[in-house]
């Protein structure tokens, strides 16, 4: 049984389609029909009508039909159209003004078709025989019509075969490389969740881990906190719960409306720098914060800003997970000396590495220095993370800042 387009795979035709583009496709495939069925009626002979309309139907079905089933419903088409042309070379009742115009246009389109969806194994044999069908339409024409026509059809049938080829290949092209951007654009999105779920969801986890940690240390050691130390803490772990929750919610808002583009989060300004500094400091480790004044009075653009934010939070997040030793971390976010169209960021702890070495992801081995050298690398700049100049570890980077300000920043970037 050949199958033919159904109801489902005509809704899925059309959802990938504009209102304009199904009408005008709707209006071509009813005058086709049209056409058809009127050359059917020429031939004058009630058996070949119906067989004419059947075959013409059947080469335009397979025109139509969804890619998946190209192949079997091609090679039927292809089958009974030249079936018939050698059946109708045998009868007395022949077309007397046209042999099936539309049929042979059908076919030719049939081989474009098939270039463009089928592998080359596949593609070559029902390709070849779609196209030796349509000079076979021409046996369907009276002997004494039959030379005069092909002294024209011939040529023009000959010529066809490259252009129907190359259209076919083009179109393939085409495909291969709309494929290719939609995966990337895919990849990209990825990779920004990725960096969205560890930045946000990540380190506001992160921030509860270490209050947990730091009440069960002042437990263990025969100091229990005060209620008020207690309530504190409970409640940064309040704080950093409902934060993370909340960036949970804008991600799966976003994931089931694919639609919507906006940034998961509002960015983060300079100025947000002294909450990070203060969220660590009631860790423990005394902080220092220094913000170039040019850098308050004509701040960056918002990305770039936010970069900033993102670069300082996941620093301060690994010190938190990798440094409990630290004593001192210094922030510092100004315009390069040597050239003030470049921001430059550094964060640098005083804490001695242990003998094992640096764990992966102060090394730069984990998610969120990988995230950071993407970010990063967007805005056209560069980033580090190692070992301090005088001990500790240092994440330093340098962002361009008249690179990578445009109207309206990459998605990625927004947040």
């Amino acid at each position: 049984m050949i199958p033919l387009p159904t109801r489902a795979d005509f809704a899925s035709w059309a959802s990938t389609r504009s209102g304009p583009a199904i009408g005008a496709t709707v209006g071509v495939v009813v005058l086709a029909v049209a056409a058809i069925v009127t050359e059917a009626l020429d031939t004058g002979f009630p058996p070949t009508t119906v067989a004419t309309v059947a075959t013409g139907l059947l080469c335009l079905a397979a025109l139509l039909s969804p890619p998946r089933r190209l192949l079997r419903v091609g090679w039927a088409a292809v089958a009974a159209s030249a079936a018939l042309s050698l059946v109708t070379s045998q009868l007395r009742h022949r077309p007397e003004h046209t042999f099936g115009v539309v049929e042979l246009c059908v076919l030719l389109l049939l081989v474009t078709r098939t270039v463009r969806y089928e592998p080359f194994t596949r593609m070559l044999p029902l390709a070849t025989a779609a196209w030796l069908a349509t000079p076979l339409l021409l046996l369907r024409l009276p002997g004494s019509q039959l030379t005069h026509v092909a002294g024209y059809a011939g040529p023009v049938l000959l010529l066809a075969a490259p252009v129907v080829v190359v259209l076919g290949l083009y179109l393939r092209l085409l495909d291969a490389t709309r494929e290719r951007e939609k995966n990337t654009r895919l990849n990209d999105q990825r990779l920004e969740f990725a960096r969205e779920l560890h930045d946000f969801v990540g380190h506001h986890v992160t921030a509860i881990t270490a209050q947990v940690k730091a009440v069960r240390f002042i437990t263990a050691s025969g100091h229990p906190p005060t209620a008020e130390v207690l309530d504190q803490a409970l409640a940064n772990i309040e704080d950093a719960a409902a934060q993370a929750t909340g960036s949970m919610r804008a991600m799966v808002d976003l994931l089931r409306r694919p639609d919507r583009r906006p940034p998961l989060h509002a960015p983060e300004g300079l100025q947000a720098l002294h909450g990070l500094a203060e969220s660590l400091r009631v860790a423990g480790p005394a902080v220092g914060l220094t913000i170039d004044p040019r850098l308050e009075t004509d701040p960056p653009a918002d990305h770039i800003a936010s970069t900033v934010h993102h670069i300082v939070r996941e620093a301060l997040t690994n010190i938190r997970k990798h440094a409990a030793r630290a004593e001192t971390v210094t922030i510092d976010v100004r315009l390069s000396a040597n050239d003030p169209g470049v921001l430059t960021v550094c964060v640098q702890d005083d804490a001695d590495q242990p003998p094992a070495g640096p764990s992966a992801d102060r090394r730069g081995g984990g998610f969120g220095i990988l995230g950071l050298h993407e970010r990063v690398h967007a805005l056209g700049g560069h980033l580090t993370a190692g070992p301090g100049p005088v001990g500790g570890w240092q994440v330093a980077a340098d962002i361009p800042l008249r690179r990578g300000t445009p109207d309206r920043p990459p998605a990625h970037l927004a947040g």
